[in-house]
């Protein structure tokens, strides 16, 4: 009984945490110092890279058809998802040339911002923390932002680009600035077999890359696989995961993508500035894969580290010292080192 009560308070601290991962006006911008380059149009292998059509590990893969929000129209294409990678690091999308997706969304900190609050191409700063976009193809429900207010990924791309604090265009100027660059043509004919550039296309391309964004090489991957063990700890952190509480954390946070599409529980550290969805006290979560490498946490960045999360006062967060290191230690085996440096989500314009 003693075990089963800690398992239970571990799990409603961790939900806490874990239920929360763009804004009122969402982060999509990075504070960041920018890093200069004087590369204006983008370098691209002669073969484009493998997007869509590689198979994925057997574990990840058995849960694809239930979880896949990739609609029939815009399935992931190798030259529809280089598009889109063009696009999602083209700074030319923002009003003075100063920002793009990728100056928040940043690769090397897991397609994730470190600032709390992100800065848009004027210094403005957004009212919400910036969102990993790890592995949001199987996010069931495919809605978007920490208040799940667009529908879809392809309606979500296009909102950072058209907001006033973030990247300050209108759809119509973006279009115009995406015309007169002499690399598009090309690429926009073959994702889509004519050299025609409109938002609809835009807005295809952009989401083919985001939802191409898979991890599938962490620790956790390899054990899958039977290529790899758990330490002790790690592996108690994962009976803790899956076992732990009357309503364990996988419950929501379910394996292998460790997503949730329909958040439940209100945010246990109360924000009456932010009530998010529905005013309900409710906020999305990202996919926990690489979450070591992605803090500062929640819609609001409030917490700077798993360390300090697992101390935090989150209320009825009582458990043992010893249960947090193991659930720590088997958080850090999700991190997937080589998507914070593959080549084919890099930026191709440095």
């Amino acid at each position: 009984m003693k075990q089963k009560k800690t398992g239970t308070l571990l799990c409603l601290g961790v939900t806490a945490m874990l239920f929360q991962y763009c804004a009122k006006t969402d982060a999509t911008v990075s504070s960041a110092t920018n890093t200069t380059s004087t590369v204006t149009t983008p370098q691209l292998p002669a073969t484009n890279f493998n997007y869509g059509n590689f198979a994925l590990p057997a574990h990840i893969a058995a849960a694809l058809p239930a979880a896949d929000n990739t609609p029939a129209n815009n399935p992931i294409t190798n030259d529809g998802a280089t598009l889109g990678r063009v696009l999602f690091y083209d700074k030319k999308l923002s009003k003075n040339n100063t920002i793009s997706c990728g100056s928040c969304h940043r690769q090397d900190l897991s397609f994730s911002d470190s600032a709390i609050k992100s800065k848009g191409f004027l210094g403005g700063i957004t009212d919400r923390h910036s969102m990993p976009l790890l592995n949001v193809r199987f996010y069931r429900s495919g809605k978007m932002f920490w208040d799940e207010r667009a529908a879809t990924l392809e309606e979500q791309v296009l909102q950072p680009i058209q907001n006033t604090t973030e990247m300050g265009l209108t759809m119509t100027e973006a279009l115009s600035k995406i015309s007169v660059q002499s690399y598009y043509p090309a690429l926009f004919q073959k994702a889509f077999g004519t050299a025609e550039i409109n938002e609809n296309r835009v807005a295809r391309a952009l989401a083919q890359f985001v939802r191409s964004i898979v991890t599938t090489q962490s620790k956790y991957d390899q054990v899958k696989q039977g290529l790899a063990s758990f330490t002790a700890d790690e592996r108690d952190g994962e009976t803790l995961f899956l076992t732990a509480g009357n309503i364990p954390c996988a419950g929501c946070h379910a394996p292998p993508m460790f997503l949730t599409s329909n958040p439940t529980a209100g945010f246990a550290l109360a924000d009456p500035a932010d009530l998010g969805i529905n005013n309900q006290g409710r906020f999305k979560s990202s996919s926990l894969r690489n979450i070591a490498n992605t803090p500062p946490y929640f819609h609001n960045g409030s917490v700077n580290s798993l360390q300090a999360m697992l101390n935090s006062n989150i209320p009825a967060h009582g458990v043992a010292a010893q249960d947090r290191q193991k659930l720590l230690a088997f958080l850090q085996t999700l991190t997937d080192a080589a998507i914070t440096t593959d080549l084919k989500y890099a930026d191709p314009f440095q």
